[in-house]
């Protein structure tokens, strides 16, 4: 059984491209030699926002190829599902972090502590190392999105298998949970008595983001079951609406409009992704994503993620000794594309040399396919 998305894969890349505008951004502030950074303020908080639209994306995905094999089957392969996880996520995911914890010792000369850094590596729980242990230069700190992920999976298809007669409450409840996590640790956080390291435990606490795949499940779920969608359809295909939700999130996005309080900023974006990602995988969408150029890059879009942030640093180090002119061409239009089409270029290189072989495998223990997801 196949099951297509349009849109998705245009969707996929824009989030990861949210993420490496930040990024790009943040280095040059990091240089603190007054680099140009004209659209910093449209910029900053674009790539958590990015992060976000992955885990809307991942939630509304996961959950509707789950819905269909438990249609199909009358039940869920746990195990298939792991090992299709196992074969997406972790060749890449150990493959450059491996070699990026062991290298950044024996080749930058940054004394660092491997061993512990291997262990939360392997246990998929940086997230965790960011916010409970003494921070490091050796952590791998973008991995934390992947780790939050994989934690979240061992949820997912058990949702789906024990509780398919009661879908709309588990998810609801997962939102709940979400929500209620963050008004937690947003009290831990700003309280005396705990110590997060300097780092956000809304953002980075996985409790914290069950709200995010919950509102991709429940998107999922209102697809899903035609007679529900039916009664939905005329808002979700209609073209004001959609022209209003993109404009509205395009301008929250970029901070070209003023944020609400901190609990409703982080819970409207994952309303508005969802809404988004519902109208676009209709195929009736006010925006056409599904070309060969976005469909490609989304494909490498978990490539592009994982690599960006070094390519990216090397990058900026290669302007600052060869192109010295601080120049608003050359930081704010030149650095920013370079950064893009090279990640993308390592991420498809990666995708088609290495990953695909694994995502062969994958479709050995695929029921219901739908790309590389």
């Amino acid at each position: 059984m196949k099951v297509y998305f349009k849109n998705l894969d245009g969707i996929r890349f824009i989030a990861a491209l949210l993420v490496i505008l930040q990024h790009t951004s943040d280095y040059k502030s990091y240089q603190q030699i007054g680099l140009p950074n004209t659209l910093e303020k449209q910029l900053g908080g674009v790539g958590g926002l990015g992060v976000t639209l992955f885990f809307v994306l991942s939630g509304f995905l996961i959950f509707f190829l789950l819905f269909s094999e438990q249609k199909l089957k009358q039940t869920i392969s746990i195990k298939n599902f792991y090992i299709r996880r196992i074969l997406r996520i972790w060749p890449l995911y150990f493959g450059f972090g491996l070699l990026l914890i062991i290298g950044i010792n024996y080749f930058l000369s940054i004394d660092t502590p491997v061993l512990k850094n291997l262990f939360f590596l392997g246990t998929f729980s940086i997230n965790l190392q960011l916010l409970f242990s003494i921070p490091n230069k050796g952590i791998i700190e973008l991995y934390w999105s992947v780790c939050i992920e994989e934690q979240f999976y061992l949820v997912a298809p058990w949702l789906v298998k024990k509780g398919v007669n009661r879908m709309l409450l588990l998810i609801l409840i997962l939102i709940g949970i979400g929500m209620a996590s963050r008004i937690l640790f947003y009290y831990l956080a700003t309280s005396a008595e705990y110590n997060f390291h300097g780092n956000d435990p809304v953002y980075f606490f996985t409790l914290c983001r069950f709200d995010n795949f919950g509102f991709g499940a429940l998107a999922a779920l209102l697809y899903f079951e035609k007679s529900i969608y039916q009664k939905i359809q005329p808002i979700v295909e209609n073209k004001i609406v959609q022209a209003v939700v993109v404009l509205f999130t395009f301008l929250y996005v970029f901070n070209l409009i003023p944020h609400p309080g901190w609990f409703i900023a982080s819970t409207l974006p994952s309303i508005l992704f969802a809404f988004i990602i519902l109208s676009a995988s209709t195929g009736n969408f006010i925006l056409n994503l599904e070309n060969a150029v976005m469909k490609r890059l989304g494909k490498y879009s978990y490539g592009i993620y994982i690599f960006h942030a070094i390519i990216c640093q090397f990058i900026i180090t290669f302007f600052l000794k060869y192109l010295p002119g601080k120049t608003i061409f050359n930081y704010d239009i030149l650095y920013p594309l370079c950064c893009v089409v090279a990640t993308a270029i390592v991420a498809g290189i990666s995708y088609e040399l290495y990953e695909r072989h694994f995502l062969k495998l994958k479709q050995r223990f695929t029921i219901v396919k739908n790309h590389d997801v």
